[in-house]
């Protein structure tokens, strides 16, 4: 079992060997297959029996030209049936059909499979502009939805059911957008990565978005909404702050880029409301 597992093992080494080869490295090798096989076919020709039918008799470069001609419809599998092999040329012209089909195979198999990985970047890269897209628009959803709570609060002087349950909603909503960003630049599987144009975007969408967050509350405040007496309130800001806490320093550390006072923005906005919470007296997780 042993040599049967190490002849199995090398013919493997040697398949992913040639199939690892590029394009013009395939096409020397059958073209070398062609020159090759028809460098034996014209020895053989000399020795009578053993070499292809019609080069015997022939000058030794016209043979030669017949030689090559039958190595090249040989290793195209074509076989027109005009030459014939005879003696040992039969086997030589059957292990040169075998070896030129294997790397025809294989160069067919890696122009497909470069297609299909063509294909597959390409659903990765909409993929991507859409999680992205959809994150900014997840943002700004958010912040209408603030600014939503905050026109019923400066009308009405008070929030009711529904308004609480928007203001809730916007808070969960804000929170998975933001655990999404570090994604954006995990992307090694695809060499896909944001854009400094992007980022950009992407610092303003959450700088906006706390800034909001934070109008929110002083308008709350000003009209004496009591939202540091609300369980669910409290509990989905504490969220927010330590979620941002988590990821806008690893977002920092992985962006390429050099712009670094919009992370200390969202960060100090990020502190800001972490301040206010703990001000209530309530205990919160630590930011």
């Amino acid at each position: 079992m042993a040599p049967k597992r190490k002849h199995s093992h090398l013919l493997l080494a040697v398949m992913e060997r040639i199939t690892d080869m590029s394009y013009p490295m395939l096409f020397l090798i059958w073209t070398g297959l062609a020159l090759g096989f028809a460098g034996v076919s014209w020895a053989l020709s000399y020795i009578p029996g053993q070499g292809p039918q019609a080069l015997e008799g022939l000058p030794p470069l016209i043979r030669f030209m017949d030689a090559l001609y039958f190595s090249v419809i040989t290793t195209a599998t074509v076989g027109y049936g005009d030459i014939t092999p005879n003696g040992i040329s039969r086997i030589l012209a059957a292990a040169q059909s075998v070896s030129a089909v294997f790397i025809f195979a294989v160069f067919v198999t890696k122009l497909v499979s470069h297609r299909q990985e063509i294909t597959l970047r390409e659903i990765h890269r909409m993929t991507f502009e859409d999680v992205f897209r959809n994150t900014r628009e997840g943002l700004f959803i958010a912040r209408n939805d603030l600014d939503r709570v905050i026109r019923d609060i400066e009308v009405e002087r008070t929030l009711d059911q529904h308004g609480w349950r928007i203001l809730l909603n916007a808070f969960r909503q804000i929170e998975s957008m933001l655990a999404e960003i570090p994604d954006f630049y995990a992307n090694g599987e695809h060499d896909l990565t944001i854009d400094a144009t992007r980022e950009q975007l992407l610092l303003e969408a959450v700088h906006r978005t706390f800034h909001r967050v934070n109008k929110t509350l002083d308008v709350m405040t000003a009209n004496s909404v009591a939202w540091t007496e609300h369980g669910e309130c409290m509990t989905g800001l504490q969220k927010l702050t330590k979620i941002v806490s988590a990821t806008t320093p690893l977002w920092r550390e992985r962006s390429p880029y050099t712009e670094r006072a919009a992370f200390e923005d969202i960060m100090q906005l990020n502190a800001d409301l972490h301040a206010r919470t703990q001000q209530t007296g309530l205990p919160g997780d630590p930011a």
